[in-house]
């Protein structure tokens, strides 16, 4: 009997060692998996999230004029991810050059559901100046280099997410003033 539990008890501490090891591992392996989601390597993993058809509101900006700006937004990752894109209380920002200035405005007070956008689909994302707690306006004429960015998570589980970025670059051409 004393025999019997010796070997029990063996076995019970094997196995109490192994198990962590085997849950680090585990670990491990799931932050390997979730680091390549989010690279911007392309030649890696391919993207989570993909911004294209950047444009300013309106199309055609001039000099001392107060501008928005929109991109579409694809998931092109396999898990779900999540982002505020309404009108109102847009997460989506640019950062420019010394051409435009950025200014904080106030920001309207409704509160959104944050958009859930599943592998595939796309959706439109617009920052409205003076509406969403930021206003861009071109100060010099000439072409502007910016880049856009949006934050969002990516929806691993009901209860996990990873938070994440998406940028990408883009150039806007500001006019001359006009003449009144």
């Amino acid at each position: 009997m004393a025999m019997l539990n010796i070997i029990l008890l063996c076995i019970v501490l094997a196995g109490s060692l192994y198990i962590p090891q085997q849950m680090v591992d585990s670990e491990s392996t799931q932050s390997k998996i979730l680091t390549n989601l989010t690279t911007s390597d392309k030649t890696v993993n391919p993207l989570v999230v993909q911004v294209e058809q950047i444009k300013t509101i309106p199309n055609k900006i001039y000099v001392g004029e107060k501008f928005s700006i929109n991109a579409t937004v694809k998931n092109t990752g396999v898990y779900p991810v999540t982002f505020t894109a309404n009108l109102c209380d847009s997460e989506l920002y640019a950062i420019f050059d010394s051409k435009v200035e950025e200014s904080l405005a106030p920001a309207c007070k409704m509160m959104s559901e944050p958009v859930i956008l599943n592998t595939g689909e796309k959706v439109i994302v617009q920052r409205i100046s003076g509406l969403s707690g930021i206003t861009y306006k071109a100060l010099e004429e000439g072409q502007s280099s910016a880049k856009v960015i949006l934050p969002f998570k990516i929806n691993i589980s009901k209860t996990e997410t990873i938070d994440s970025l998406v940028g990408d670059k883009f150039n806007v051409t500001i006019n001359p003033e006009l003449s009144t």
